[in-house]
């Protein structure tokens, strides 16, 4: 079955690509490629004739930059050979060759959560020193312009194997990102006049409307899978609304805050929503699924990532300018919602034999011209860009009526999004832990017990 699914998505991605190729094709007719730096710019020729690889994952984002390679090359003379795996082989060779120290990947797509794993073993490259060295960054490069939240999350330092956030030495560069958003089926709510919900027991009430109306219909998309993405998407951004910290301090020293009166406030919420929204699939549900039900008009509503709406919405899709957006569920107390982001970002293999190179390639991979050309044309839908966000082409394209209020909402959530989780090595196995928990009690287990048991199982791991 799994099988099946990767084949499925593989040929989704490679359909996109081939539609990449072809806008490419045509910006390159209008002169929008970024084809030269300006003469009183860096040396981009100063590594001609070297041959570096790019590993990444199988996706759009990775295909809005292969789409653009020949330019790179004619650029600077640098040779790229792209390697894109699968999504789950990627992930699990990427640690493979970097602990083993293989040089044979010079630069790699990461997330932050995988790098905090990577930093302490310095098996990723520090980049100040390349960002701060005018013979090796443009001075039109603009750090500054990318997300403060972005670059916020991948600056940290590590101490005595820990990560610690908040100042420190940058790890990545992010080149595309998503933030967690409401995704609904406009024509779905307008038929059974059902409102945009903003808490979960509102959520909870709509959902209830919906199943009275058309049994058939899910009301609600999430994922529930037993690995920490079920979390970092729906959970931790309406968790965080209600005051809750997977990990906090207490006198003096690191605690988990998942067994506090904020958590079990937010947990009975959340599991009452599931029970009354989510499909009877919910443990076996990821972004495959959820995806495919707002797509498809199965669910009438989904709390995930905001490119798959965006995606989804493309003129020609069953579900164009069906998907609408909303900011994320908050707690009934709160005045505020809360977004967490995961960033796509490039990072240099520490054990590489060609950092210049392989530099340069960061560097034109994330410039402004290169991020713009993806977002117009290879549907890079959110570019880490300040910049991007007010550029003319690109909003044209992102408010045609198809993406119904994609770029307003897109504006709203961004002023709040953040990473909601502590940097630290372990959070996979901790959020883990999270997520099998969150099963137990969608199926029954008594909220406060079950906390009391995560937060003692996380306890027993620090």
């Amino acid at each position: 079955m799994m099988t099946r699914k990767l084949a499925a998505f593989r040929g989704y991605w490679m359909s996109l690509a081939r539609s990449v190729l072809i806008c490419c094709t045509v910006l390159a007719e209008t002169g929008m490629i970024f084809t030269q730096a300006r003469a009183d710019e860096i040396n981009w020729r100063q590594f001609e004739g070297a041959s570096i690889v790019w590993a990444y994952d199988i996706h759009p984002y990775a295909d809005a930059v292969a789409a653009q390679l020949p330019e790179f090359e004619k650029l600077t003379g640098i040779k790229v050979t792209p390697e894109l795996y699968p999504d789950d082989a990627y992930w699990n060779k990427l640690t493979i060759q970097l602990s083993t120290k293989s040089t044979s990947w010079d630069v790699v797509g990461t997330g932050i959560q995988p790098a905090w794993d990577l930093a302490p073993g310095q098996l990723l490259e520090p980049l100040d020193n390349y960002l701060n060295d005018p013979r090796l960054t443009a001075a039109g490069y603009d750090y500054q312009d990318f997300f403060p939240a972005l670059r916020d999350a991948l600056t940290w330092k590590v101490k005595e194997g820990q990560i610690e956030p908040g100042s420190g030495q940058v790890w990545a560069i992010a080149h595309g990102f998503e933030n967690i958003q409401l995704l609904y089926r406009k024509d779905i709510l307008d038929k059974y006049d059902v409102k945009v919900p903003t808490t979960p027991p509102e959520m909870s009430a709509a959902c209830e409307k919906l199943k009275a109306a058309d049994p058939a219909i899910t009301p609600l998309g999430v994922r529930g899978v037993r690995f920490w993405s079920s979390i970092h998407t729906a959970a931790i951004s309406i968790a965080r609304s209600y005051g809750v910290h997977d990990f906090v301090l207490k006198d003096g020293k690191t605690d988990t805050g998942l067994d506090s009166a904020e958590s079990i406030a937010f947990h009975k919420d959340y599991v009452d929503m599931i029970k009354k929204c989510a499909a009877p699939s919910f443990a076996n549900d990821n972004w495959y699924q959820v995806v495919d039900g707002i797509s498809s008009g199965r669910t009438a509503m989904a709390i995930d990532s905001n490119m798959f709406g965006f995606w989804n919405d493309v003129a020609g899709k069953p579900g164009s300018g069906k998907i609408a957006f909303a900011p994320p569920l908050r707690a009934p107390n709160s005045k505020n919602f809360e977004s967490n982001i995961w960033i796509w970002s490039l990072a240099m293999n520490a054990a590489s034999k060609k950092k210049g190179a392989a530099w340069l390639f960061i560097q034109w991979a994330t410039s402004k011209q290169v991020e713009l050309n993806g977002a117009v044309a290879a549907k890079l839908v959110n570019s880490p860009r300040a910049s991007t966000w007010s550029d003319k082409a690109w909003l044209e394209y992102a408010a045609k009526p198809e993406f119904n209020n994609f770029v307003d909402t897109f504006k709203t959530v961004q002023d709040r999004a953040k990473l909601a989780f502590t940097a630290r090595v372990g959070f996979a196995e901790a959020m883990n832990a999270w997520a099998v928990a969150m099963q137990k009690m969608v199926n029954g287990a008594d909220v406060k017990a079950t906390l009391a048991d995560l937060a003692s199982e996380i306890r027993s791991s620090m």
